[in-house]
This record gives C-alpha cells, structure tokens and sequence, in this order.
C-alpha cells in the first residue's frame, strides 16, 4: 500500500513544503499552493504532517531535565 510519504517530490515542491510551515511565503504564493494542496491528497498530507511534526518539536524545546538527569544518567550507563 503507497502512501504520502512513499512519493518523491521535486526539490522545489520540497522547498514549498518548507516554506509553507515555515510560513515563509508570500499571500500571493501561500494561497496558490493551497489550492494545490486542495487537489493533491498526498502532497496535502505531506504538509500537515510536516506542519504538525515541526509543532511537535518546538513543544520538545520547551522541556526541561530535572536537576541532575544527566548525572544519573551516565552512572546508568556501563562503561
């Protein structure tokens, strides 16, 4: 079974992707390549994915190791 993720885009599609969640495009080129997206099912899931995955990550940013973690971490580890 193909899905979205199974597809190769061109480097340009890739760097709209990126623009696109780094909302980075002008009006003009953001509501075009939504209407792409509109037509284009996986290119569509492709960029909520993405626009969901780099929220996820800035949500990682913000947390923070107690006092000590990495101390006990490294007694944890063999040497």
């Amino acid at each position: 079974m193909k899905n979205y993720l199974d597809n190769e885009y061109h480097p340009v599609i890739e760097d709209y992707i990126t623009d696109y969640v780094d909302d980075n495009l002008e009006s003009v080129e953001r509501s075009t390549f939504e209407e792409v997206l509109v037509h284009d099912d996986d290119l569509r899931e492709l960029a909520l994915s993405a626009k969901e995955g780099k929220k996820l990550l800035n949500q990682f940013r913000e947390v923070k190791a107690m006092d000590g973690f990495l101390e006990r971490l490294l007694k944890s580890i063999p040497q």
